[in-house]
């Protein structure tokens, strides 16, 4: 369960007096890590866990398209679409001009959203949809995003519709995920489970209420989830 306070470990040193009751942290540098999605595991940039286990506080779709770039180009390609409302995208006509003109595209009629536009025979979309989960971890007080690739969507949907169904709010039920492996001949992936397990008692709701109120955590948690869509194209 997501309690406070955080406790830093048995090993750890007591602090000096001087720092005792401050919470002070730079804002500019906290920023929720990200855990990808494997084959068995959830990985960060500095570890690889088995399962992630605390409450979601927000799910967000990402959806993105890149554009075509050179092969020898080591840079990130610019973007020739993005999300900017549920089911819609801006088209970018002109991709590697900043002041390129836009126009409007459906979701579910662009030809880059159907099965097979990503070319050279692979099954999958040129459009890349995921979805962003951002979980506080039991025990800690820094929320993560675990992103979830587009195999593991309709498992996000089920949970969502889950929680919606007994007019529930996403806090308020306690999940552990893992990763099922997948396999398709010589092709394996992993699939995002996501268990309940209870609910969060007002204690604890009242803890993570307190901890996303003010400080720079708040103003993180606020500026996350105050978008209508969370993109980023290095995920």
């Amino acid at each position: 369960m997501a309690t406070l306070p955080v406790e830093t470990g048995h090993d750890a040193a007591p602090l000096p007096a001087l720092w005792e009751g401050r919470r002070e942290y730079p804002e500019q540098d906290i920023q929720p890590e990200r855990y990808r999605v494997k084959t068995r595991t959830f990985e960060s940039a500095t570890e690889s866990v088995q399962s992630i286990q605390g409450l979601i506080l927000a799910v967000r779709a990402a959806r993105w398209l890149p554009a075509a770039a050179a092969p020898d180009d080591a840079a990130p390609p610019p973007t020739q679409c993005e999300l900017v409302a549920p089911g819609q995208g801006r088209w970018v006509l002109e991709p590697d001009n900043p002041l390129s003109p836009t126009e409007p595209r459906e979701c579910a009629t662009c030809p880059m959203n159907q099965w097979g536009s990503a070319g050279a025979g692979r099954r999958g979309k040129a459009c890349r949809e995921k979805r962003l989960l951002l979980v506080l971890r039991d025990g800690e007080a820094i929320p993560i995003v675990v992103v979830a690739p587009p195999t593991s969507l309709a498992a996000v949907a089920r949970f969502v519709t889950r929680v919606a169904a007994r007019r529930l709010h996403l806090p308020q039920v306690k999940v552990r995920m893992t990763v099922q492996p997948t396999r398709r001949g010589a092709e394996e992936w992993g699939l995002l489970q996501i268990e309940e397990l209870g609910l969060a008692t007002e204690a604890e709701l009242a803890a993570v209420g307190a901890l996303l109120a003010e400080g720079p955590v708040g103003q993180m948690f606020q500026a996350w989830t105050s978008r209508p869509v969370h993109q980023d194209a290095a995920l």
